[in-house]
């Protein structure tokens, strides 16, 4: 794995990522977007796609479950595994995430420790597998 992307409008957590991708393995590379419609518009026009893709559900202009349901209509870029990166843990949001193609759900932790092993867990993971993978 050597690109990421997150998509995600909040500014704290787009840095936290980042930083905290940067600790797991400095050589991986995490492209961010605000929104889906400008993840969308970015992925379409790259020249090298990302290995995994980390959505959030709430955002303006094209919210995760609608960026979900559109990337999964791109041929060039319905195979990218996502998972979603979410302060949700709502079950039909899961279900529903899950139901359209999302890989995995990780619930925002508030505990950064926390959160840097359920990434670590996350980056060791098998996605060549189409399965879901649960979040320990």
């Amino acid at each position: 794995m050597n690109k990421l992307f997150l998509i995600d409008d909040d500014e704290d957590d787009l840095f936290l990522f980042n930083d905290l991708i940067e600790s797991i393995n400095p050589t991986l590379h995490c492209d961010t977007a605000t929104n889906g419609r400008i993840a969308l518009d970015k992925l379409k026009v790259s020249t090298s796609l990302p290995d995994l893709i980390f959505l959030d559900l709430n955002m303006p202009v094209m919210n995760g479950f609608d960026f979900l349901i559109r990337i999964k209509s791109e041929n060039a870029l319905s195979k990218i595994p996502i998972g979603i990166y979410s302060t949700s843990n709502i079950v039909n949001d899961i279900e529903l995430a899950k139901k359209l193609g999302a890989r995995f759900f990780l619930t925002k932790p508030n505990d950064l420790q926390v959160l840097q092993k359920k990434l670590q867990q996350i980056l060791s993971a098998d996605f060549t597998t189409g399965e879901y993978i649960s979040i320990t």
